[in-house]
């Protein structure tokens, strides 16, 4: 096929990448094929974009190719990796529950590997098809420890990979493997009632930065945009004189004008464009941090980019347009 010859010319850690995150999602095609075709896409989407950006709108060619070619490819990982970070999270949300379900199985009476079969219930995602899937390799004589491994290596959750080493590990001591999973499931409840806790402590600074990144910069890259396009004007109505005119008034020869002068590179349009790019990167950094307070990663909030960059181009604009409204009679 094109598009596996075509991946052979892609950096082996960017398939690697790809690859993972299809497993993850339990996407069941060849990652070669994948990424071979998602950088094909990419390449005739940027020489269209950038085609017609350049014929009808006047920006260079090379620098819209390369934008929209980048940024294809970084949306379609970032969709694939949300999509198994939020899993995880999901995973890891009702894996207390999960664990205290296979306890109780078990001293009920039932073998190991129909504890695990029982217990794969639907609401419980993409673990039910883990839990299931682990019943059967146990079943067909695989070692207990192989079979729960396989389940953290599906599922992109830290926590779910510890805790699958923490009853390896119990189960090599020879421990009751019922009442561990109690303990694990007990612990992490705790867990998670902590991490509750410390998120409702730093909920302030949250608001802090959604504050700053929703009204703060908005309102000053809409405040300074407009001042610049009223000194910009005002300046153009200045008339201009050649240097040594002499004033009518006296005969001191006092100059009465001003020399004539380059006009500014710096225009309306210039602080405009920089004030997007301005508020597009606070917006960016400002959910990248949101997203390490709240999950640790910053992967966690690239979700909010797109919603809060809206609302921050709302208010930018809405700023701009109070403005020209009230002081009109500047320009």
């Amino acid at each position: 096929m094109v598009y596996a010859r075509f991946s052979a010319l892609i950096p082996r850690p960017i398939t690697e990448a790809f690859k993972k995150e299809l497993h993850y999602n339990r996407i069941d095609i060849s990652e070669h094929r994948f990424v071979g075709f998602i950088f094909i896409y990419a390449l005739f989407l940027g020489i269209g974009i950038g085609a017609n950006a350049s014929l009808f709108l006047g920006y260079p060619f090379p620098i819209i190719f390369l934008l929209t070619f980048f940024a294809f490819v970084l949306v379609v990982y970032l969709i694939l990796r949300l999509s198994s970070e939020g899993k995880g999270k999901f995973v890891e949300s009702i894996l207390p529950d999960a664990l205290r379900l296979i306890a109780s199985n078990m001293k009920s009476g039932l073998t190991t590997e129909r504890a695990f079969f029982v217990a794969g219930r639907p609401e419980f995602g993409a673990l039910q098809l883990e839990l299931r899937d682990a019943s059967k390799r146990i079943a067909s004589g695989e070692k207990m420890e192989v079979a729960l491994k396989g389940m953290s290596a599906n599922i992109n959750s830290r926590t779910l990979e510890k805790t699958i080493w923490l009853i390896s590990q119990g189960i090599r001591s020879g421990g009751q493997i019922a009442d561990l999973l109690f303990q694990l499931s007990d612990d992490l409840k705790d867990q998670q009632s902590l991490q509750e806790e410390i998120n409702s402590n730093i909920s302030i600074y949250i608001l802090l930065i959604l504050f700053a990144t929703l009204f703060g910069a908005p309102v000053l890259f809409g405040v300074s945009s407009f001042i610049v396009q009223v000194l910009t004007s005002q300046i153009a109505l200045v008339p201009s004189f050649a240097p040594g005119t002499i004033s009518s008034s006296g005969g001191l020869g006092i100059v009465s004008g001003f020399a004539n002068a380059e006009p500014s590179t710096i225009t309306t349009d210039f602080i405009l464009l920089f004030s997007m790019v301005a508020l597009t990167l606070t917006t960016v950094f400002s959910c990248l941090t949101i997203g390490v307070i709240n999950t640790g990663k910053e992967i966690g909030g690239i979700k909010y980019v797109i919603p809060l960059m809206i609302v921050a181009f709302l208010v930018f604009f809405a700023i701009r347009a109070v403005l020209l409204t009230f002081f009109s009679n500047l320009l």
